[in-house]
């Protein structure tokens, strides 16, 4: 029996490097079998248990119009192009040390065919050298999902760069939180917990947790407390308003902005921003974000094109903002 669970799985294997353009006679299959694994198999013996694979185990096998040309997997898990989002999408990340942004890439291109594999191979580029040491993004990871499953806290310390370019931990104390979720965002991934001496949600960027561990003996607070009863919509809503994974109390935002600014006002802030017409140059634009930091980041990114109507507060602090700054440069140029 267990000879005959492996030569199912070596035909498998040796199906999995095959496509419409490169299929596989059973004599072929039986060569593969004998030359890789030493297991000697009749012509008929492999086409009755390529019949079993397709027929009772689900594979979609496919014998090639041409009967001779021989048989083919004809589905995978995952096309061409999505292997190849998913690479992009692991090596552009610098969430991943170089090594292991490699090794996951090598089992994404796994699950395509041979041909498959060396296109992938070839069309994608490799990543930027990693200035910064993250081999403990993957542990930090799976930390977090086990506090997650168990419904536990987890503490950690949050490090910082020192003049000597090393990381440090910001203060003595650990952080103890209820984590509730992980969210990439921009280059990062980011914890989105409570921290346990504030009543609010927090985001904390994976790679500057260090010493992360699982509390075991301490229940995770509600994400219900601070979210309302629907927690996954109430947690979508909360990320979605939080720009640049800064907090800060929900306000409603009115901007005066140019027409040519729709465009990434709307890919910041989504489709729900409303949108009134001024004259032909210039539109109204109200929305609900977070008074945070992430908001004047923003702002000031466009201060010479964007204008805040409201609230005043915001408007007064980013006009604030506004004049620290050129203070800053007049002051520089008295010193020169």
């Amino acid at each position: 029996m267990a000879d005959t669970k492996a030569k199912f799985y070596h035909i498998l294997e040796i199906l999995w490097d095959t496509d419409e353009e490169h299929p596989k006679t059973a004599a072929q299959i039986g060569e593969l079998l004998d030359a890789r694994y030493g297991i000697a198999a009749e012509r008929k013996s492999i086409c009755r248990d390529i019949n079993i694979l397709r027929d009772e185990c689900g594979f979609d096998i496919t014998l090639s119009a041409d009967n001779k040309a021989g048989f083919y997997l004809a589905s995978r898990p995952f096309e061409d192009w999505e292997l190849n989002f998913l690479m992009d999408a692991v090596l552009s990340s610098r969430a991943l040390s170089e090594k292991d942004a490699h090794k996951l890439v090598d089992k994404l291109k796994r699950l395509g065919s041979k041909a498959s594999c060396e296109l992938l191979a070839a069309i994608t580029p490799l990543p930027p050298k990693m200035a910064a040491d993250k081999r403990l993004v993957k542990y930090g990871i799976d930390t977090v999902l086990k506090a997650i499953r168990a419904d536990r806290q987890i503490a950690f310390s949050y490090l910082t760069f020192d003049t000597d370019k090393q990381q440090t931990p910001r203060r003595k104390e650990a952080y103890q939180v209820s984590p509730y979720a992980l969210v990439r965002k921009g280059d990062f991934y980011y914890l989105i917990c409570n921290y346990s001496k504030y009543d609010n949600l927090s985001f904390y960027r994976l790679d500057r947790m260090g010493h992360i561990e699982l509390l075991p003996d301490i229940k995770r607070k509600p994400l219900r407390d601070f979210v309302g009863m629907h927690e996954r919509a109430g947690l979508s809503d909360f990320v979605h308003h939080a720009l640049y994974s800064f907090t800060g109390e929900p306000v409603e935002l009115r901007l005066e902005i140019p027409t040519y600014e729709i465009s990434d006002l709307i890919d910041t802030f989504g489709s729900e921003v409303t949108l009134q017409k001024i004259d032909e140059d210039s539109f109204e634009a109200r929305m609900t974000v977070q008074d945070g930091a992430g908001l004047y980041f923003w702002l000031l990114q466009r201060a010479d094109n964007v204008k805040v109507l409201s609230p005043p507060s915001v408007r007064d602090h980013l006009v604030e903002l506004l004049k620290n700054t050129l203070a800053q440069y007049e002051s520089s140029k008295e010193r020169q």
